[in-house]
């Protein structure tokens, strides 16, 4: 008799561990709405408020700003008063200013809006970074995280298309009010799904390091030299991809000379190739030592800066897909590969502080991209070249970051030397 209860409890653990994760996920598909939306409204938006590309680049990073500002709360907030209130404080904020995104009637209003969105978008990723760790084992949280952070690629493979027929159909106000829309079927799910159940707790504890008490979690994190090479790091990715992201639609169609739809379906193929190597990393790093997984994101950093360099230069179309393709993949991968190494190296009592700073890092690349390389591209007269030659460098420094033995001497996950 007790085999068979304790075979019940682990059962519905395991169910609950499946829910979440898949609320999780579709929150963060909606999330991942609103970072995309710009990117392929932006080209009407600067013919209907007459703006020029530096203009263009604070439009996109102004959401930035915000989704930065929330990291370190919104994952102090969660370490405090757990997920569920903190996640839906962030929906209703973001649905919110989506929406009224639509109804902007100048530049600045829509940069304003864009901002609110961000700060409510910032909440969700290190709340549910924060959920991952309370809820599944270490042994599991590379392949949890993977499947969480594969939403953007997923959104960003849909949007690719939709928002295009969207925008040519309907105009690009309707995409900012479908976006905000969407934010009510997330708050539909969480309301009465999304539960951390006392089980799933206690069996993920089994699993995992015996946790110490911490004052402070923000001094504590901050405090550790490892999270700075991780914020530089992410720093340097999220430049990469919101680089890519934000100026690929323009350059498509004003350099390369493509129509927005055929643009829209030449970036499927890139995007699908985040998909599988963001899934494939999750996998592959739970198996794999802390040394090793530093050493993969060296790698993947040089192959990343050599990539967007080629794929700029490249002549034939073709190949300018193909590499992007190899750098959105990498990319990918290597953010899967900063977060685990964050969350391998923070008890889960302060993760979500942990991953909130992590991603302040991060979202000001996001921020600084767009803006930067829009100003290159205006002080050099329309040409593109030397604000990609500026991702390249970017990727290189983000190699750079993992070459410090400021890791600790215990593997979290496997509590053998490294």
């Amino acid at each position: 008799m007790p085999n068979t209860q304790n075979s019940k409890v682990n059962s519905v653990g395991q169910n609950n561990k499946s829910l979440i994760l898949t609320l999780l996920f579709l929150g963060w598909c909606i999330g991942n709405l609103n970072r995309f939306t710009i990117n392929y409204a932006i080209l009407d938006i600067a013919k209907d408020f007459n703006m020029n590309a530096s203009m263009n680049g604070l439009i996109m990073s102004s959401f930035f700003i915000g989704y930065a500002l929330t990291q370190i709360p919104g994952g102090w907030l969660a370490d405090k008063f757990g997920p569920k209130k903190v996640l839906l404080s962030g929906v209703v904020i973001w649905s919110v200013f989506a929406a009224l995104t639509g109804v902007a009637w100048s530049a600045t209003s829509m940069m304003f809006f864009r901002f609110l969105t961000g700060v409510g978008t910032g909440i969700f990723y290190p709340t549910a970074s924060r959920t991952i760790a309370m809820v599944f084992p270490r042994s599991g949280q590379g392949k949890a995280q993977s499947i969480l952070l594969v939403s953007g690629a997923v959104i960003g493979a849909i949007s690719s298309v939709l928002f295009a027929f969207i925008i040519g159909s309907m105009g690009w106000s309707s995409l900012f009010l479908i976006s905000g829309a969407c934010g009510i079927i997330v708050i539909a799910l969480y309301l009465p799904l999304f539960k951390v159940s006392t089980s799933t707790e206690k069996e993920t504890a089994n699993h995992t390091a015996v946790e110490t008490t911490i004052a402070s979690p923000i001094k504590y994190v901050i405090k550790t030299p490892m999270i700075w090479g991780m914020f530089i790091s992410g720093f340097c990715v999220s430049m990469i991809t919101w680089g890519i992201n934000s100026w690929i639609p323009t350059v498509l169609v004003e350099i390369r000379n493509i129509d927005l739809m055929q643009a829209g379906k030449y970036q499927v193929m890139p995007l699908i190739f985040g998909v599988f190597a963001m899934l494939l990393c999750g996998v592959v790093i739970d198996k794999m030592q802390t040394r090793a997984i530093r050493v993969l994101g060296i790698v993947l950093s040089g192959i990343t800066a050599v990539s967007i360099y080629l794929m700029y230069t490249s002549p034939a179309l073709v190949m300018f897909f193909v590499f992007e393709a190899i750098a959105v993949a990498c990319v990918t991968a290597m953010f899967v590969i900063i977060s685990n190494l964050v969350m391998r190296q923070f008890s889960v009592e302060v993760t979500g502080s942990a991953i909130g700073f992590m991603n302040f890092g991060s979202q000001i690349g996001s921020f600084v991209a767009p803006t930067a390389m829009g100003l290159i591209v205006d002080a050099n007269s329309g040409s593109f070249y030397l604000a990609f030659v500026f991702l390249a460098i970017a990727a290189v420094i983000s190699g750079v970051a993992f070459l410090p033995d400021y890791f600790s001497k215990k593997d979290a996950a496997t509590n053998v030397a490294i």
